[in-house]
């Protein structure tokens, strides 16, 4: 597993040990990024709530976003990411918080940061919660025109919320991956 493009090109990120995390094929996060690359031009904040190994997040910054809130409620998960970030040599365009999704957006909400990038990429067992992205929207964390990534084992297409249009909507063998942008309350 690496950094497909950026600053950190090529960089080796060490995976979470045991089978219960599943990281982001290679071809995959290539092609998330440059459907990303072709709609907007810079990001600022982001935030990954099931962060996992961290590689989505760490390209994001590799590829030119500012800074990357990265969660994960897993001991495990959060050392792995600490040793990726470690790896950058940029610790500064990370945040890792120890916490369940909730606890960040609740935590986020309090800090006035708008995210242009949250990425939704739980374990396949725990579904995407759209309740989540209600939250985001009804808390002002999205900027405008923020993307999200979700990356889940099933079609969402029939599932987005009217003020979010979809960017891309891409099947991987049996990964779904929507990019998804949001266009307002």
């Amino acid at each position: 597993m690496r950094v497909i493009a950026g600053k950190f090109h090529g960089l080796p990120l060490k995976p979470v040990p045991g089978r219960n995390t599943r990281p982001t094929g290679a071809k995959v996060k290539e092609s998330i990024y440059n459907i990303l690359a072709a709609h907007c031009s810079q990001m600022h904040y982001g935030l990954d709530l099931f962060a996992g190994t961290g590689a989505l997040g760490i390209e994001a910054v590799s590829r030119g976003l500012e800074q990357m809130y990265l969660v994960d409620k897993n001991y495990t998960a959060i050392k792995t990411i600490q040793a990726n970030i470690q790896k950058t040599h940029a610790p500064a365009a990370f945040i890792l918080w120890k916490m369940t999704a909730q606890q960040a957006l609740d935590k986020l909400n309090t800090l006035a940061t708008p995210l242009d990038l949250l990425i939704l990429d739980p374990p396949y067992a725990m579904h995407v919660n759209l309740d989540i992205i209600r939250q985001c929207v009804q808390q002002q964390l999205l900027a405008p025109h923020a993307f999200i990534i979700i990356e889940t084992n099933y079609d969402l297409s029939q599932q987005r919320p009217s003020n979010f249009s979809c960017i891309a909507s891409k099947k991987y063998g049996q990964t779904f991956v929507e990019i998804w942008r949001f266009e307002g309350e």
